[in-house]
């Protein structure tokens, strides 16, 4: 395959645009509930619990990571209707109904990240940013080839977001510092309903 010079100078062009945006680095805080409120580091979880579930939150290449966890028992329902995850600009995104079975969870990422499927081998792509992906199969599993050998849980974890609803409102993004992110979740247990608030600041590190 070849590349013409006119595509090959708007590759390098869009290439250095990513790096250089690249170069700015975000970590959140949780600041309501107030009794709550805690810096979300990179690379380690931090836990806030609001019975009957626990929130599992880690900042991962400047994203939100927010595992919702159900340790009980019995399955705990989250009911997407009721639920919603309000921007920094305070438009309202949809979620979706959906069970959370004893001892797993269910993830959101904010701001979100549109699904990606990458094939074997080498990849070059433009869009939103420009970059080469290598994925490897051993025995069936899939394993991403990363600079450094990091482990990142936001793209070894299934790359897929089990809670937000299937359409294009869900997705938004984040300028900058700007605002706040309101998480607010509905979930129903043995019929009593539980109503979390989750208040995010995003800020440059």
């Amino acid at each position: 395959m070849t590349f013409s010079p006119r595509f090959l100078l708007d590759a390098f062009a869009l290439c250095a645009l990513f790096l250089s945006s690249g170069c700015v680095t975000y970590e959140y805080d949780l600041v309501r509930p107030q009794e709550l409120s805690r810096r979300i580091p990179a690379g380690q979880w931090t836990v806030a619990v609001l019975e009957p579930l626990e929130y599992r939150l880690q900042t991962v290449d400047n994203h939100l990571v927010i595992q919702v966890w159900n340790h009980a028992q019995d399955p705990v329902q989250l009911l997407g209707d009721r639920s919603v995850v309000v921007d920094p600009m305070g438009q309202s995104h949809p979620l979706r109904t959906q069970a959370i079975a004893p001892d797993s969870y269910v993830k959101l990422i904010l701001p979100p990240v549109l699904q990606a499927v990458y094939q074997s081998g080498p990849t070059f792509g433009i869009g939103v940013g420009v970059g080469v992906s290598h994925v490897h199969c051993h025995g069936g599993h899939s394993h991403h080839a990363y600079p450094y050998g990091w482990y990142d849980p936001f793209w070894y974890e299934p790359r897929y977001i089990a809670v937000y609803a299937g359409d294009e409102n869900a997705y938004w993004e984040w300028d900058g510092e700007a605002g706040e992110a309101r998480v607010v979740l509905v979930v129903d247990q043995g019929g009593k309903t539980f109503t979390h608030e989750l208040v995010f600041k995003r800020r440059r590190v």
